[in-house]
């Protein structure tokens, strides 16, 4: 059996891989509610949101207390830069589920893999 100690960036890599495929899910359900802002851009939006935020969780998250507001920044700018509509909504609403999401979700993660690593 191994250890949290032992593997811990796979283990984050796996946390972080399973919150960035939520908060893609989450977020397109979210901005499906203004389709007549994102239409057939939808998907393009949520994609540059996702890498944008994928990339803050592997690069610059470090647990409870390091949500940062940059990369919501970055993601509006991205979106604009593709010319892709809608992009004050969508950073708006990733970083609201990042808010209510993110440390609630790594406090849990972190605390499942420690009972079960402590087994």
């Amino acid at each position: 059996m191994f250890t949290l100690t032992q593997f811990p960036h796979s283990l984050n890599q796996y946390a972080f891989r399973h919150e960035t495929r939520k908060f893609k899910t989450d977020l397109k359900r979210k901005l499906r509610e203004e389709s007549e802002t994102f239409g057939d851009d939808l998907d393009a939006v949520v994609d540059v949101c996702s890498q944008i935020f994928s990339k803050f969780l592997h690069d610059e998250y470090g647990g409870p207390g390091t949500l940062l507001v940059e990369p919501f920044t970055d993601m509006m700018l991205a979106i604009k830069d593709e010319s892709l509509p809608g992009a004050a909504i969508a950073a708006r609403a990733a970083l609201l589920w990042a808010q209510s999401y993110v440390d609630q979700d790594w406090e849990s993660w972190h605390a499942t893999n420690h009972r079960q690593t402590s087994l």
